[in-house]
Protein backbone atom coordinates (compact mmCIF):
# COMPACT_ATOMS: atom_id res chain seq x y z
CA UNK A 1 0.00 0.00 0.00
CA UNK A 2 2.96 2.55 0.73
CA UNK A 3 4.65 1.85 -2.70
CA UNK A 4 1.55 2.55 -4.73
CA UNK A 5 0.47 5.91 -2.32
CA UNK A 6 4.24 6.42 -3.04
CA UNK A 7 3.51 6.18 -6.67
CA UNK A 8 1.07 8.19 -6.72
CA UNK A 9 2.59 11.17 -5.39
CA UNK A 10 5.77 10.37 -7.67
CA UNK A 11 3.65 11.15 -10.89
CA UNK A 12 1.98 14.33 -9.19
CA UNK A 13 5.08 15.59 -7.69
CA UNK A 14 7.68 14.70 -9.71
CA UNK A 15 6.84 16.96 -13.01
CA UNK A 16 6.09 19.79 -11.35
CA UNK A 17 9.10 19.61 -9.32
CA UNK A 18 11.09 19.22 -12.51
CA UNK A 19 9.61 22.38 -14.21
CA UNK A 20 9.00 24.37 -11.10
CA UNK A 21 12.88 23.84 -9.37
CA UNK A 22 15.02 21.86 -11.43
CA UNK A 23 14.62 23.64 -14.72
CA UNK A 24 15.50 26.61 -13.02
CA UNK A 25 19.07 25.80 -11.70
CA UNK A 26 21.95 26.98 -13.61
CA UNK A 27 23.93 23.25 -13.91
CA UNK A 28 26.58 22.76 -16.17
CA UNK A 29 25.67 20.50 -19.22
CA UNK A 30 21.97 20.28 -18.15
CA UNK A 31 19.39 19.50 -16.18
CA UNK A 32 18.66 15.93 -14.80
CA UNK A 33 15.02 14.33 -15.74
CA UNK A 34 13.70 13.89 -12.15
CA UNK A 35 10.71 12.04 -13.77
CA UNK A 36 12.74 9.33 -15.25
CA UNK A 37 15.23 9.23 -12.09
CA UNK A 38 11.89 8.75 -10.09
CA UNK A 39 10.82 6.13 -12.18
CA UNK A 40 13.94 4.09 -12.24
CA UNK A 41 14.37 4.23 -8.62
CA UNK A 42 10.60 3.61 -7.48
CA UNK A 43 9.78 0.86 -10.31
CA UNK A 44 11.84 -2.30 -8.68
CA UNK A 45 9.89 -1.20 -5.21
CA UNK A 46 6.25 -1.78 -6.52
CA UNK A 47 7.14 -5.44 -7.70
CA UNK A 48 5.26 -8.15 -5.74
CA UNK A 49 7.12 -9.74 -3.16
CA UNK A 50 7.61 -13.87 -4.08
CA UNK A 51 7.60 -14.94 -1.12
CA UNK A 52 4.22 -13.27 -0.07
CA UNK A 53 2.64 -13.51 -3.67
CA UNK A 54 3.51 -17.06 -4.17
CA UNK A 55 4.84 -16.03 -7.75
CA UNK A 56 8.31 -16.99 -9.05
CA UNK A 57 11.59 -14.89 -8.79
CA UNK A 58 10.86 -13.21 -11.89
CA UNK A 59 7.28 -14.14 -13.29
CA UNK A 60 5.26 -12.32 -16.00
CA UNK A 61 3.91 -10.41 -13.48
CA UNK A 62 7.27 -8.73 -12.38
CA UNK A 63 6.53 -5.46 -14.93
CA UNK A 64 3.32 -4.55 -15.18
CA UNK A 65 3.21 -2.18 -12.08
CA UNK A 66 6.13 -0.52 -13.28
CA UNK A 67 5.39 0.07 -16.55
CA UNK A 68 2.25 1.63 -15.29
CA UNK A 69 4.01 3.98 -13.14
CA UNK A 70 6.21 4.65 -15.87
CA UNK A 71 3.57 5.32 -18.45
CA UNK A 72 1.55 7.52 -15.75
CA UNK A 73 4.37 10.01 -14.65
CA UNK A 74 5.53 10.28 -18.66
CA UNK A 75 1.73 10.86 -19.55
CA UNK A 76 2.37 13.84 -16.45
CA UNK A 77 5.85 14.90 -17.70
CA UNK A 78 4.50 14.86 -21.18
CA UNK A 79 1.30 17.63 -20.23
CA UNK A 80 2.99 19.64 -18.26
CA UNK A 81 3.63 22.78 -18.70
CA UNK A 82 5.73 23.83 -21.29
CA UNK A 83 4.43 21.50 -23.17
CA UNK A 84 6.42 22.10 -26.36
CA UNK A 85 6.89 18.62 -27.78
CA UNK A 86 4.90 15.53 -29.21
CA UNK A 87 2.96 14.47 -26.32
CA UNK A 88 3.63 10.43 -25.31
CA UNK A 89 6.69 10.45 -26.22
CA UNK A 90 7.87 10.39 -22.45
CA UNK A 91 5.05 8.29 -21.79
CA UNK A 92 6.42 5.73 -24.19
CA UNK A 93 10.60 5.93 -22.71
CA UNK A 94 9.57 5.62 -19.14
CA UNK A 95 6.95 3.24 -19.72
CA UNK A 96 9.64 0.90 -20.90
CA UNK A 97 12.06 2.46 -18.70
CA UNK A 98 9.51 1.40 -15.94
CA UNK A 99 9.18 -2.49 -17.12
CA UNK A 100 12.84 -3.18 -17.36
CA UNK A 101 13.71 -1.70 -13.49
CA UNK A 102 10.44 -3.79 -12.59
CA UNK A 103 11.55 -6.91 -13.37
CA UNK A 104 14.87 -7.02 -11.75
CA UNK A 105 14.30 -8.59 -8.25
CA UNK A 106 13.60 -6.05 -5.54
CA UNK A 107 15.77 -7.91 -2.97
CA UNK A 108 19.08 -7.54 -5.27
CA UNK A 109 22.15 -5.63 -3.73
CA UNK A 110 22.37 -2.00 -3.85
CA UNK A 111 25.35 -1.96 -6.46
CA UNK A 112 22.89 -4.15 -8.51
CA UNK A 113 20.31 -2.23 -8.08
CA UNK A 114 22.06 1.59 -8.84
CA UNK A 115 23.43 -0.51 -12.21
CA UNK A 116 20.41 -1.45 -13.73
CA UNK A 117 19.18 1.92 -12.77
CA UNK A 118 22.08 3.85 -14.66
CA UNK A 119 21.69 1.38 -17.61
CA UNK A 120 17.88 1.97 -17.89
CA UNK A 121 18.38 5.51 -17.01
CA UNK A 122 21.12 5.85 -19.54
CA UNK A 123 18.80 3.98 -22.92
CA UNK A 124 15.90 5.66 -21.51
CA UNK A 125 17.59 9.27 -21.92
CA UNK A 126 19.37 8.18 -25.38
CA UNK A 127 15.85 6.71 -26.45
CA UNK A 128 14.40 10.27 -25.26
CA UNK A 129 16.79 11.87 -27.09
CA UNK A 130 16.66 10.29 -30.58
CA UNK A 131 12.83 10.14 -30.38
CA UNK A 132 12.61 14.09 -29.60
CA UNK A 133 14.71 15.04 -32.62
CA UNK A 134 13.42 12.46 -35.31
CA UNK A 135 9.72 13.63 -34.23
CA UNK A 136 10.53 17.15 -32.62
CA UNK A 137 13.18 18.43 -35.05
CA UNK A 138 15.31 19.06 -31.89
CA UNK A 139 18.92 19.47 -32.62
CA UNK A 140 21.34 16.94 -32.02
CA UNK A 141 23.02 18.66 -29.58
CA UNK A 142 20.05 19.69 -27.23
CA UNK A 143 18.27 16.49 -27.43
CA UNK A 144 21.19 14.44 -26.55
CA UNK A 145 23.06 16.50 -24.14
CA UNK A 146 26.04 14.76 -22.68
CA UNK A 147 25.58 16.66 -19.36
CA UNK A 148 22.07 16.30 -19.06
CA UNK A 149 23.15 12.35 -19.73
CA UNK A 150 25.23 12.59 -16.91
CA UNK A 151 23.30 14.23 -14.70
CA UNK A 152 20.44 12.05 -14.64
CA UNK A 153 22.46 8.25 -14.96
CA UNK A 154 23.92 9.76 -11.89
CA UNK A 155 21.54 10.51 -10.01
CA UNK A 156 19.24 7.35 -11.04
CA UNK A 157 21.91 5.60 -9.29
CA UNK A 158 22.39 7.24 -6.89
CA UNK A 159 18.81 6.86 -5.49
CA UNK A 160 18.20 3.13 -6.77
CA UNK A 161 21.45 2.52 -4.40
CA UNK A 162 19.96 4.95 -1.61
CA UNK A 163 16.15 2.80 -1.81
CA UNK A 164 17.96 -0.26 -2.16
CA UNK A 165 19.64 0.46 1.40
CA UNK A 166 16.48 1.16 2.88
CA UNK A 167 15.10 -1.79 4.85
CA UNK A 168 12.02 -3.66 3.35
CA UNK A 169 9.28 -5.14 5.85
CA UNK A 170 8.83 -8.80 4.54
CA UNK A 171 4.97 -9.41 5.93
CA UNK A 172 3.57 -5.70 5.96
CA UNK A 173 2.14 -5.94 9.48
CA UNK A 174 0.92 -9.85 9.02
CA UNK A 175 2.22 -13.30 9.85
CA UNK A 176 2.78 -15.07 6.74
CA UNK A 177 0.77 -18.32 6.85
CA UNK A 178 2.74 -21.58 5.52
CA UNK A 179 0.81 -23.95 2.97
CA UNK A 180 -0.23 -26.28 5.91
CA UNK A 181 -1.80 -23.77 7.63
CA UNK A 182 -5.36 -25.19 6.61
CA UNK A 183 -4.14 -28.90 8.36
CA UNK A 184 -2.82 -26.80 11.59
CA UNK A 185 -5.60 -26.45 13.86
CA UNK A 186 -3.65 -23.98 15.48
CA UNK A 187 -2.97 -22.02 12.50
CA UNK A 188 -5.75 -19.45 13.31
CA UNK A 189 -5.23 -18.95 17.07
CA UNK A 190 -8.45 -21.89 17.33
CA UNK A 191 -8.27 -24.11 20.19
CA UNK A 192 -9.20 -27.50 20.63
CA UNK A 193 -11.47 -28.03 23.79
Amino acid sequence: MKAVVLSVLVVLVAPVLQVAVVNGLSLPGGHPDVVLVAVVALAPRLRPRPETRGLPERGAAGGGAGAFLGFAAGLAADIAPPADHTIGRLALVMCLAGWVCARVAADGTAGRRAAVAAAVALGATLAGGVLAALLDGTPWGTALAPGAVAWTVGLAALVAAALALLPRRRSFGRVPRSRDSSRDPYARGRRLA
